[in-house]
């Protein structure tokens, strides 16, 4: 993980967007963390919107509630599940 200061990225944001090719960015103004900068193509952005979804954080929260109030399931629902559907 690599710190640039905002100045530099001003002066040089191609360059930094470059970077990321080897690792984060963390962006400071006057020395603290500002930003994070983090590498994204097509599928990595996908998978960016739906982990910051409000909807799909919601489903989440809901479904660890709902795990540490019942619990999981067994091995056996689990298979049962996930057995092909025909129709």
């Amino acid at each position: 993980m690599r710190f640039v200061a905002m100045r530099d990225l001003k002066i040089n944001a191609s360059g930094v967007l470059d970077g990321l090719e080897e690792g984060d960015v963390v962006v400071t103004r006057r020395g603290k963390p500002a930003a994070a900068m983090i590498r994204l193509d097509e599928d990595l952005l996908d998978d960016y919107i739906l982990a910051h979804h409000p909807r799909f954080l919601a489903e989440v929260e809901s479904a660890r509630r709902e795990y540490l109030k019942r619990g999981g399931i067994s091995r056996a629902e689990m298979r049962r599940g996930l057995k092909p559907r025909r129709g």
